[in-house]
């Protein structure tokens, strides 16, 4: 919390002890009151509320001004709301943490900064201008598909301009790479190489390596000098962690496919150190499993602060065939299952999506109490899939965010036909499907009110709506925002704790501009946080 003072804050009221009242709110005194609010509560028992009292962390109380005010005792702090809206905070339900920090220090190349592969040569060739010879220049975010020239950037085209430095630009999906010549050479990447059994290394017709890598983030973890001192990663941290809290995200949960033993470790020394303060739920990498397991770890180990997760599972089709194959799927996925732990499947294209759900079918029960099966992604989702996925019990943690940022690429790299089928949020509601919101950053921008706009109106950055199918893929805002508060919760397995503003849960919660279910829907995107509270405290204020 700032020094200054609060806006939003005034001394605390003096109200005495009502006569013959002994109930449990009387008796704990609320460290909080927050009045004069439009208090939205995606809880169904009370969807709206003046005011919320807290204690110790958590809900006490929710209900009319009055009667919070009741509750308060002599040391109890008052924010006055001044009649913006109270919401629980959002849960970014898919989200890459480390990598979103890791951005915050490195040449931003993303489409709107750098539309062809001139523009990015441009950019890595000024950026190289203040980066000592011989140290990696670390580039992020272009898109072959977006380019002018609508193809991936080669080794060529960064010789050119950093002859004296090893240049690495990764895909904005984060499933591919490219690399300059210097790069290929410290990376041991040769006409001889071959290819790793995960991943791609395209040549040219002379079978020289073009530069170009497709899933070859963990070839190069061991064989590439990342360049970043701790220094640097602990800035990007903290500026990922501002930035999370700016937009009002209170919990996260990191779908890391490397996460073992030593991420978790390094999560609880940041969260200890008070440098990352949104909640962490870590899911753990399906090859670092039996690390954790061995370590005395299960599904559900830790605390509110930073518990283990999903066994989060990689499925792709780089190579045109489902890697792993569905054998290999099958059996990686039924070990993390009778170890306890349910399983987060990424998978994009429709055939990989029809595959993570019928090895989920085929699973055994759950123990009591443990969240369901998920699908990460979900994004081809034609009618047929969309059956397979409902019969399979799956939930799904979806990005509507892509169709707001990548909807003009989508229009014109996506068969017609499949268009209406990308990422449809209604379709999955209406199949009774548990649907909830990840961002996947750094991927896109982690801001949820450009996917819960998005998922609401069906609309680009550009405002072209994309295609829908004849059954409506639009959600209500309503819809929206529960899946990205409460079915957040819901599809970790911490419903009891968080998700709603409800007594007896956290108080994380925030406080915005605008009251999404009274705003129209081309002003959802725009929507602003002013105060985020993690446990009752203020750990991010705005203007």
């Amino acid at each position: 919390m700032a020094d200054r003072p609060s806006p939003f804050c005034c001394p605390p009221p003096l109200y005495p002890k009502e006569p013959g009242r002994d109930s449990q709110e009387m008796q704990q005194k609320p460290d909080l009151v927050i009045v004069n609010a439009e208090v939205v509560t995606t809880d169904t028992a009370r969807p709206s509320a003046q005011a919320v009292a807290v204690a110790v962390g958590r809900i006490l109380a929710v209900g009319v001004n009055a009667d919070i005010r009741r509750l308060a005792g002599h040391d109890t702090q008052e924010i006055d709301g001044q009649g913006l809206t109270l919401l629980p905070g959002f849960i970014d339900s898919h989200i890459h943490l480390l990598s979103l920090a890791r951005n915050t220090q490195e040449l931003d190349c993303r489409p709107d900064k750098a539309p062809s592969v001139a523009a990015i040569a441009h950019r890595v060739f000024e950026w190289a201008r203040i980066v000592p010879p011989g140290e990696w220049v670390r580039c992020f975010g272009y898109d072959d598909l977006a380019l002018d020239e609508r193809r991936h950037p080669n080794r060529h085209d960064l010789d050119e301009i950093s002859p004296r430095h090893q240049v690495r630009l990764d895909h904005r999906s984060g499933h591919a790479t490219v690399l300059n010549s210097l790069g290929l050479r410290m990376a041991g990447i040769t006409a001889e190489t071959p290819d790793p059994v995960e991943g791609v290394i395209e040549r040219d017709s002379n079978g020289e390596p073009t530069g170009v890598l497709f899933e070859m983030s963990a070839f190069l973890s061991h064989r590439v000098e990342n360049g970043r001192t701790r220094n640097k990663m602990q800035q990007g941290v903290a500026a990922a962690n501002r930035l999370l809290l700016s937009y009002g995200i209170t919990s996260l949960q990191d779908a890391g496919p490397g996460n073992g033993l030593e991420r978790w470790q390094a999560f609880q020394e940041l969260i200890d150190s008070g440098k990352i303060q949104p909640r962490v739920t870590m899911m753990a990498g399906s090859g670092r499993l039996k690390d954790l397991s061995d370590a005395g770890f299960s599904f559900g180990s830790g605390d509110a602060n930073l518990r283990l997760g999903h066994v989060k599972i990689m499925l792709t089709m780089t190579t045109g065939a489902l890697n792993p194959s569905l054998e290999e799927l099958r059996d990686i996925a039924t070990g993390a299952s009778q170890a306890g732990f349910p399983v987060a499947v990424h998978c994009v294209e429709q055939e990989a999506v029809a595959a993570a759900a019928q090895v989920i079918s085929e699973l055994a029960p759950l123990p009591p109490g443990v969240p369901p099966h998920r699908i990460e992604h979900c994004s081809e989702c034609p009618p047929e899939v969309l059956d397979v996925v409902r019969r399979s019990g799956a939930a799904v943690v979806t990005q509507p965010g892509f169709i707001y940022w990548n909807g003009p690429s989508y229009r014109a790299n996506v068969a017609e036909s499949l268009q209406p089928h990308l990422y449809p949020i209604g379709a999955l509601v209406a199949a009774g499907i548990n649907a909830a919101f990840g961002s996947d950053a750094p991927v896109i921008n982690p801001n949820p009110w450009t996917a819960i706009h998005s998922a609401a109106t069906r609309q680009d950055y550009k405002t072209q709506t994309f295609p829908e199918s004849n059954g409506s893929v639009r959600v209500s805002v309503q819809s929206a925002l529960r899946m990205y508060t409460l079915s957040g919760a819901e599809v970790e397995g911490t419903a009891q704790n968080k998700g709603s503003i409800a007594p007896g849960k956290l108080a994380d919660m925030i406080l915005v501009d605008a009251n999404p279910l009274k705003v129209g829907t081309d002003e959802l995107k725009d929507v602003k946080a002013k105060m985020t509270m993690v446990g009752g405290q203020v750990v991010w204020e705005g203007q």
